[in-house]
């Protein structure tokens, strides 16, 4: 446990284990149960400061200043503005500093507090090349533009550079004054292969000549190593650099031709790396204290409390069963990876109404929108625009908290992810239904193996974004004969990317449409961390409809409808799901929009590979006119009129009933957990579940 407390006083940490975390006082209530702990006790309150920026440094290995060197760097600034952005700072065995910055009105060049200004404005999106050389005690600066392959400024001045080695380089950012150890004045753009040469200058021609010309001292190529934090001298030095907080790679440099898509390809296009002052990868806090799992700790939700004075603080996490302990028959599946895609999203409704109901409710008071310190979420942009690419772990992720709602919902409580996915915790709590958790990340690490030995296994809300193995192990696990609820929406939508080098992070390429808040730029779709296609799980051949039947169709604001039962509902076969249910309307209430279907739907689409055993068992209507068809659905308005865009606008109950006698039963609704806690877990949603476990447990065999 990484803690930071601005408090003066001690504080109190201690286990509890979580069942319900909503805030409502009329909807399913926070329920969390003191749990023993050997780490429970008082410790010392230190505030940690966050430092997102993202940069590299490359040590130099004494390399010598003669005087015929020359430094070369291309850089694309994607975001200008009156504050300097460091391109690169070099700093000399003795402590001296030569950098060169930008800003609104140019380029400078700086040793130590001297400087002197290129007459030359940048313009965002345009590459150029910076050349540095030093000469009998001058420095040259020139500046060229890339595109062109022209020079467009230049700068002859005696700059005081003492003699001596070269200590190391800092790429895209500059050295804090108070602390020599902290980065400032991030660089918002591309870098691209910094390089040493001896010898006055390169031919005009800029991509000619460098290695015949001119003896090499050091060249770093950001095309090799993509897939990690190296930054690799192909000189013959080999003064190998790394970089901090996860600057976009895989990108297109100054060389991109657009003859290739996949960096992988053609390592020299995409020989940039993006730099942006808000990459936030870890916040490299000291640890508090550490929790020793006991091994007979039973399967579920805990968390860590925290308190001090008046304010509390709760980080939950899941704890899986003992490897070679009682497993339960039921595990529910946590979206971890969503929940990571999600983290720290502050969205657009924070204001003085979320604050009033924060304030009536007693819910988290820790939103998103009062923390950028900690990093961004994949749903966010930059400074500079372009999309937020990873997300990690080694950070607050504050929307992963108990009583923190995420909608002003005036019929219901308005929480999403994992507040939400604990009314379904509640629910089998309340029906006396034992359970294990297991989580995205297990799936992803473990494969089939982490689902062995159970007969079901249940989704929360909003299973969205999944990697290749937790796909794979999902399917895997429905083709060896296991039973699988799909109780949400939106599911299994986004490919995201996971990395050993990187084991706390995810990265997405958000390409060829679907419904997202960014594009991934022309030739960019392939992820860094390893190399595979990103975007929708539908583009790489992998439809949701697939494995659950159904995939996402429509999607609208947080509000709710209710679904109507199909006549096929009512033939015998399906008596066993319907037992005590003798509604035609199912879910018109709810503590998640005040019903069961809404936000986020899915239908059944056989041309998308819903099996043909899929049933239909009721449908949502009646969804207002501002619910929208998701575009990766239309992409021609003479084949997709507005009446058929608008009967896409529902969400399907269905039944897959498969091979080995189990089945797959799927709600399409983001919103359908929501309506399991009302009347005391006594409604038809809930009944309807219920009955579904009881069968699949009855008829089911662990794989």
């Amino acid at each position: 446990m990484k803690v930071s407390s601005h408090f003066g006083a001690d504080y109190f940490a201690d286990l509890v284990r979580i069942y319900s975390a909503d805030p409502n006082p009329v909807g399913a209530g926070i329920d969390m149960r003191p749990v023993a702990a050997h780490f429970q006790g008082r410790y010392r309150s230190v505030a940690k400061p966050s430092s997102p920026g993202s940069y590299a440094v490359i040590p130099l290995g004494g390399l010598q200043r003669s005087d015929d060197l020359t430094f070369a760097i291309r850089f694309q600034p994607r975001f200008v503005r009156d504050e300097p952005q460091t391109l690169f700072s070099l700093i000399s065995a003795g402590g001296s500093t030569l950098s060169a910055d930008i800003d609104a009105a140019g380029f400078s060049v700086i040793v130590d507090a001297t400087w002197e200004r290129l007459s030359v404005v940048p313009q965002t999106g345009c590459w150029y090349e910076l050349r540095l050389h030093w000469l009998a005690g001058r420095i040259r600066a020139s500046c060229y533009d890339v595109s062109a392959g022209t020079r467009i400024s230049d700068l002859d001045r005696h700059l005081p550079w003492p003699a001596g080695g070269l200590s190391r380089i800092i790429l895209a950012a500059g050295r804090a004054p108070a602390d020599c150890s902290d980065m400032t004045s991030f660089f918002n753009g591309r870098l691209e292969n910094p390089a040493f040469f001896v010898g006055m200058e390169v031919p005009e021609h800029l991509d000619r000549g460098r290695s015949e010309q001119q003896k090499i001292a050091a060249l770093w190529d950001f095309g090799q190593g993509i897939d990690t934090d190296k930054i690799i001298d192909i000189g013959p030095n080999g003064l190998e650099g790394r970089t901090h907080n996860l600057p976009a790679r895989g990108v297109r440099g100054s060389r991109w031709t657009g003859r290739e898509m996949s960096w992988q390809h053609a390592p020299d296009d995409y020989a940039a790396i993006h730099f942006h002052e808000g990459d936030l990868h870890d916040c490299g806090w000291e640890t508090d204290f550490t929790f020793d799992v006991p091994r007979d700790l039973p399967s579920g939700v805990y968390g860590i409390r925290l308190r001090c004075e008046d304010a509390e603080d709760i980080i939950p996490f899941f704890v899986r069963p003992n490897s070679d302990g009682h497993k339960a028959r039921v595990a529910v599946l946590f979206s971890t990876l969503t929940y990571q895609a999600y983290c720290n999203y502050p969205r657009t409704n924070y204001g003085a109404a979320y604050e009033s109901r924060r304030d009536a409710w007693g819910s988290n008071p820790h939103h998103p929108a009062l923390y950028p310190e900690f990093g961004r979420s994949l749903y966010d942009v930059h400074a500079d625009g372009s999309g937020v690419m990873f997300s990690s772990l080694l950070r607050p992720q504050l929307l992963m908290r108990p009583g923190l709602f995420a909608y002003l919902d005036e019929k219901g409580s308005g929480l999403r992810h994992f507040a939400a996915d604990m009314h379904l915790i509640a629910w089998l709590d309340a029906k006396g239904i034992e359970i294990d958790v297991v989580t995205d990340h297990d799936l992803d690490a473990e494969g089939l193996f982490a689902l062995e030995g159970y007969a079901l296994l249940l989704t929360v809300t909003h299973p969205e974004y999944h990697t290749l193995r937790s796909l794979d192990a999902l399917q895997q696990f429905v083709d060896a004969g296991g039973n699988l609820a799909y109780l949400g929406g939106n599911g299994f939508y986004w490919r995201v990317a996971t990395s050993d080098i990187f084991p706390a992070a995810i990265e997405i390429r958000r390409g060829e449409s679907g419904v997202r808040m960014w594009e991934t730029e022309t030739g960019e779709c392939f992820h860094a961390f390893d190399g595979q296609y990103g975007g929708l799980w539908l583009k790489n051949g992998r439809p949701p409809q697939k494995l659950v039947g159904i995939g996402m169709s429509a999607h609208g604001p947080f509000t709710s409808s209710y679904y109507r039962r199909t006549q096929i509902s009512r033939e015998p076969e399906f008596a066993w799901l319907f037992d005590g249910i003798d509604d035609e309307i199912i879910g018109n209430f709810g503590l998640s929009g005040g019903g069961a279907a809404g936000f986020e739907l899915d239908v059944v689409d056989p041309s998308l590979g819903t099996p043909a055993s899929a049933i239909v068992l009721a449908s949502s209507e009646h969804h207002p006119v501002d619910y929208a068809c998701v575009p990766e659905k239309i992409w021609n308005p003479d084949l997709h009129s507005a009446e058929w865009q608008r009967n896409q606008v529902r969400a399907d109950l269905c039944l897959v009933t498969l091979p080995k006698g189990n089945c797959v039963f799927s709600t399409g609704s983001i919103m359908f957990c929501g309506s399991l806690p009302v009347n005391g877990f006594n409604n038809n949603i809930s009944r309807l579940l219920e009955n579904f476990v009881a069968g699949c447990l009855t008829k089911g065999e662990a794989i």
